[in-house]
């Protein structure tokens, strides 16, 4: 194995120096092409044998595999124990605590249920109240032809105020009875529904005529029977109206509607209070009714303290649909949502309890049920968490569990392990870096502890093996660069040439980007060869590689295709005024005096200028007409620019100009 390893290191470098000379053409330029560097590498580098894989050798002892065994069946008797008993534990704890907020938000719901009957009942008893719905009544029986029509224009349609703040208009200027009385009692109930119990105050007629509203919504001035989108309150009216008027039943004194889409207040929603209101000698004069705020009610199941993360409350109508928004949809969800789970069910049937069920998004959850009865009317209360949050800790447990076993073991059977693997590992390592040089992956370490025996031999071995797979990789990029790069100038060669402006005729054909290509030739540069030596004309080569470099910005290519003969190609460039300033400083660049070996030179050089795609739009094309240009330069007096034309090949009326 060493070898092989230690093969031709004195003799490769000579080796290489002869392959590369039978590879190289006159005046510097390199013609070696990728099959030839594989060829050149090859012979100084023969790396045909690829390395082998080694299989970790097992070391099976009986007393270790018995410890094992023992170990795991243990650790299993006793995670399975624990997890059940904390199961049992978690789920009781979590069936307490939902049913304690339960218990929480519905004796909350209650008491802000409780505020507004007290509240209303109070109001209909007063002796403001009394007295505003019989001024308002009066009144209304005042106006001449629709009360209806007149009021609504005087309230609604010449109100000065902004939709939805119409009831900042204390009293109408027309003068009418109703007016007065308006403006007699309109700020006491304006102040009324400045909390968020309520939304609007409605004093209705015993005829069912709304004779005054706080808001001053659609439903001013209108009949309860009037419109489809108030057949809730139409309904609620109607209960508490009709036992008024019969003497062998008891009065309704307190009624409630639930939550609908009401009309008269762009569909939002809604739900009802009433309650009759009677003279100082019980004479029946019409109903007061509260518009509620559904923001109170989404309040009070909102809450999240002891919610956790997927915790909620909400409440669910006979109808199967929610009557208060979810915590986890984004859109409301009030009377919109369905939820037809088996807690719902169970709590109409007036049954509670808590369960493990799927809730009205398809997710496990622990929830725990009730019924609420709110002024006749049942609710659903639904408290639920999510299965995988109430059994966090458990999870928790479990994996601790299994982790735990999992050290147990391997503390069992990791000593016997690393007897065995004292030998084989470093050997695995070795042959895992030699897979990985093989691959011409340079970048991976060779790391095996020092030892004196044997593998200690191979792994030296493997480092200078490492350092001749290195040493060979640089060797083939320095390769590719010189069949790439003529040797003499640095310059991009002809094959680089091709390739890149093949790539920028692609990349401006997709964009619909103009660009350059200039070529140039030096103008007697053979008399210099002649009467100096090759020697001299390679140091001028030299230097103008130098001074176009130097010219050159952004992507600018300069490029030796042979000879004399250079192209430069222009991506970024693309007006004729660039090109030409260009093409002036080439031209004198090589008027700069050359001082080479006592000897003063002086260099003229002849240009042609092509755009893409307006002289071509193939690369050989656009090369083929900057050719056809500096020819015309050349024949033209030489020393000089000249851009191609769209003419047919030959056409001799190209633009020239001359420095």
């Amino acid at each position: 194995m060493n070898m092989t390893l230690r093969w031709g290191r004195v003799s490769h470098r000579r080796t290489y120096g002869s392959l590369v000379k039978t590879a190289t053409g006159k005046n510097g330029c390199f013609v070696a092409n990728l099959a030839l560097i594989d060829v050149i590498l090859e012979r100084m580098f023969p790396m045909s044998e690829k390395p082998t894989h080694l299989k970790h050798g097992q070391c099976r002892k009986d007393v270790v595999a018995t410890a094992s065994i023992c170990a795991l069946i243990s650790a299993l008797v006793m995670g399975a124990t624990v997890y059940r008993s904390a199961v049992s534990v978690v789920k009781q704890q979590s069936t307490e605590k939902l049913v304690s907020l339960l218990e929480s938000r519905t004796t909350t719901l209650n008491r802000h249920f409780s505020s507004i009957e007290n509240n209303l009942l109070f109001h209909a008893r007063s002796d403001l109240v009394v007295d505003a719905l019989q001024e308002f009544q009066s009144s209304w029986d005042q106006i001449d032809g629709s009360p209806k029509a007149y009021l609504q224009r005087q309230y609604i349609d010449l109100n000065p105020f902004s939709n939805g703040q119409e009831f900042g208009l204390l009293a109408a200027d027309d003068g009418s009875q109703y007016s007065v009385s308006h403006r007699k009692y309109h700020s006491p109930f304006v102040s009324l529904i400045g909390t968020d119990q309520f939304h609007d105050i409605l004093m209705i007629s015993p005829g069912g005529e709304i004779i005054y509203t706080v808001k001053k919504e659609s439903d001013f001035a209108a009949n309860v029977s009037d419109r489809p989108g108030m057949s809730s309150l139409a309904d609620l009216f109607g209960r508490i109206n009709q036992t008024q008027s019969l003497s062998d039943q008891p009065r309704t004194l307190l009624a409630f509607s639930d939550f609908t889409h009401y009309g008269p207040s762009n569909r939002q929603l809604a739900g009802f209070v009433a309650s009759p209101v009677f003279d100082e000698n019980a004479k029946y004069l019409g109903v007061l009714a509260f518009q509620i705020s559904i923001e109170a009610i989404n309040a009070i199941m909102h809450v999240k303290a002891g919610m956790g993360e997927t915790g909620e409350i909400y409440l669910v109508g006979s109808d199967n649909l929610m009557r208060s928004d979810s915590r986890f949809i984004g859109s409301r969800s009030i009377l919109s949502t369905t939820v037809d789970t088996s807690s719902v069910e169970f709590a109409f049937e007036g049954r509670d309890g808590v369960h493990f069920v799927e809730d009205y998004r398809g997710i496990p959850v622990l929830s725990a049920f009730t019924q609420v009865d709110i002024m006749g009317v049942n609710w659903a209360v639904v408290a639920e968490m999510d299965k995988q949050e109430v059994l966090a800790p458990v999870y928790d447990l479990a994996l601790f569990l299994i982790l735990a076993g999992i050290a147990v073991i391997l503390a069992v059977t990791i000593l016997g392990y690393l007897l065995a693997t004292d030998l084989s590992h470093p050997i695995v390592t070795m042959t895992g870096v030699l897979n990985s040089l093989a691959k011409n992956d340079l970048n991976v370490n060779v790391s095996v502890a020092e030892r004196r025996d044997e593998i200690g031999q191979m792994a030296n071995a493997l480092v200078e093996f490492k350092e001749l797979a290195i040493e060979r990789e640089q060797l083939k990029q320095e390769l590719i660069h010189m069949s790439q790069h003529d040797s003499l100038t640095g310059l991009p060669n002809r094959s680089y040439a091709v390739s890149f402006l093949d790539d920028i005729v692609r990349q401006s054909a997709d964009s619909g980007r103009q660009f350059a290509v200039i070529f140039a030739d030096l103008d007697g540069f053979k008399q210099i060869n002649d009467l100096l030596g090759h020697g001299i004309g390679d140091q001028v080569l030299t230097e103008l590689g130098n001074r176009f470099r130097y010219l050159m910005q952004g992507r600018d290519m300069p490029c030796r295709l042979g000879g004399d003969e250079f192209c430069f190609i222009l991506p970024d460039r693309s007006s004729t005024e660039e090109c030409e300033r260009l093409a002036k400083k080439l031209l004198e660049a090589c008027h700069g005096l050359f001082t080479l070996a006592d000897h003063d030179c002086r260099i003229r050089m002849s240009i042609g200028i092509a755009l893409f795609p307006i002289h071509s739009n193939s690369a050989g094309g656009i090369m083929n007409s900057a050719d056809l240009a500096m020819y015309q330069a050349k024949k033209g007096g030489k020393n000089s620019y000249v851009w191609a034309t769209v003419q047919s090949e030959g056409a001799s009326d190209a633009d020239q100009s001359s420095v």
